[in-house]
């Protein structure tokens, strides 16, 4: 018989052996296009994490010409803008807190969507607490009066409760 094992029972020719002494330049083309497609991965990677980045902290600021929409979620030219700066920062090597005071020293405390914890912001922070605080106590109180009435006695005049008997025992009968 001739052939190969995987001919004899059917199956597909296996290939030639591979010559172990590839020429040099396809070897190196070969690890040039490697390399290439290795640091365009990389640059990929990196511009989406930097646009994510950028999304990150443009949905802190408040967008100057939207009401109540982040400076990410705004499709104002403005809102680009900022969005374009942010980024450029970034590229910069600019923290986000530096990026943060960039603002603010543009447009003040306003801009940031989430108030400070400080100075006059600080009312903003702690009126809920206080508003729910006081809340609770004037529900407590008013609970325990509630309870309270409810406990004391009802005071009937004999002839109503001979009156309320009477009906009652008509309508059983």
């Amino acid at each position: 018989m001739t052939g190969t094992c995987a001919q004899r029972r059917g199956g597909t020719r296996l290939p030639a052996p591979v010559d172990a002494r590839r020429p040099l330049p396809t070897l190196i083309l070969r690890l040039l296009v490697t390399s290439i497609a290795v640091l365009a991965g990389l640059a990929a990677a990196q511009e989406v994490e930097l646009e994510s980045r950028v999304f990150e902290i443009a949905r802190q600021l408040r967008c100057p010409v939207c009401v109540s929409e982040s400076v990410a979620d705004s499709s104002a030219q403005l809102a680009q803008q900022m969005r374009e700066l942010i980024q450029q920062q970034l590229e910069e090597g600019r923290s986000e807190a530096q990026i943060f005071s960039y603002f603010t020293n543009r447009y003040g405390d306003w801009i940031m969507l989430e108030p400070p914890r400080r100075g006059i912001h600080l009312v903003v922070w702690l009126l809920p607490v206080v508003a729910a605080l006081l809340g609770v106590g004037v529900v407590t109180v008013l609970v325990r009066r509630w309870l309270a009435s409810a406990r004391e006695p009802i005071e009937v005049d004999q002839a109503d409760l001979d009156r309320v008997r009477a009906d009652l025992e008509s309508g059983a009968s």
